[in-house]
């Protein structure tokens, strides 16, 4: 939940790719003049993970787009969300990276994923843009900022009531 609240909340909507997505982030990159946003679907950044390098270039990114679509064809969105949620890192112990929820949810919060509060949830999931930044270990801070804008998508987009909104974010 605080996952697709933080990076996808159309996960479930769309195909693969979000046109909504791409004309937001298309216009909010031409206003600023650089790139701030990405328009990237939960599919699209699995895809570049897995099978793509990181190299930012339209090309990259139109594969990383069909790639998307035909993965969304071939897999449910339960399978998709399950790669993804497995895949992703989320920073590093020493010299051990922390690739997936699990491994993030044991190393900072000593609990697997299931008994997370929303709250420590939120957390995972501010972390994705920058791990390293957001790392409630040695930002916390940055972290909890980060918690409290995935708190309020949740209570933007009404997948939490506004009056549980405050509690969580103590």
């Amino acid at each position: 939940l605080c996952i697709l609240a933080a990076e996808d909340a159309s996960f479930f909507e769309h195909g693969g790719i979000s046109l909504r997505g791409i004309a937001r982030a298309a216009l909010v990159n031409l206003k600023s003049g650089a790139i701030r946003q990405g328009g990237s679907t939960l599919t699209q950044q699995l895809v570049w993970n897995l099978f793509l390098t990181h190299e930012r270039t339209y090309s990259r990114k139109a594969r990383e787009a069909v790639l998307a679509l035909l993965v969304d064809l071939r897999y449910s969105k339960r399978q998709i969300l399950e790669a993804y949620v497995n895949e992703i890192y989320l920073g590093a112990q020493g010299s051990v990276n922390l690739m997936g929820v699990g491994a993030a949810s044991w190393a900072y919060f000593g609990k697997e994923p299931s008994r997370l509060t929303l709250s420590e949830a939120a957390t995972l999931a501010g972390m994705i843009p920058s791990p390293a930044r957001y790392d409630p270990v040695k930002h916390p801070e940055a972290a909890k900022v980060r918690r409290d804008f995935v708190l309020d998508r949740l209570a933007e987009l009404q997948w939490i009531e506004k009056e549980r909104l405050e509690k969580l974010k103590q």
